[in-house]
């Protein structure tokens, strides 16, 4: 399910529907619904074309999966769904309010 969460966090990172992911890989949002909520699994094939999509390494997918120890992906962390949402929303801001915004929760 963690791979799933990724995928997920990093589409909507990138404003993309899951229509838009399905689209591109030819199956339908409601496949890519199913593989972000872990009810069907992701072949090899298939992850790779989703982190091609996304601009991502396959390691993304697997970053605490494969070790704990390694510290240098704990910066992908996964964030909840209002976070997700502050990202997407501010993405769609305007140069000038998303200037306002960061100079308003900025020390």
């Amino acid at each position: 399910m963690l791979i799933g969460k990724r995928i997920r966090h990093r589409r909507i990172s990138m404003g993309l529907s899951q229509k838009e992911l399905g689209s591109h890989l030819g199956v339908s949002f409601q496949q890519i619904q199913k593989y972000e909520k872990g009810f069907n699994r992701v072949s090899a094939g298939c992850l790779l074309e989703i982190a091609q999509k996304l601009e991502v390494p396959m390691s993304f997918f697997y970053a605490d999966i494969a070790t704990k120890e390694n510290t240098s992906h704990h910066n992908q962390e996964t964030y909840s769904e209002k976070e997700q949402a502050l990202v997407k929303n501010f993405r769609e801001l305007k140069a000038k309010k998303q200037k306002a915004v960061l100079w308003l929760i900025s020390d």
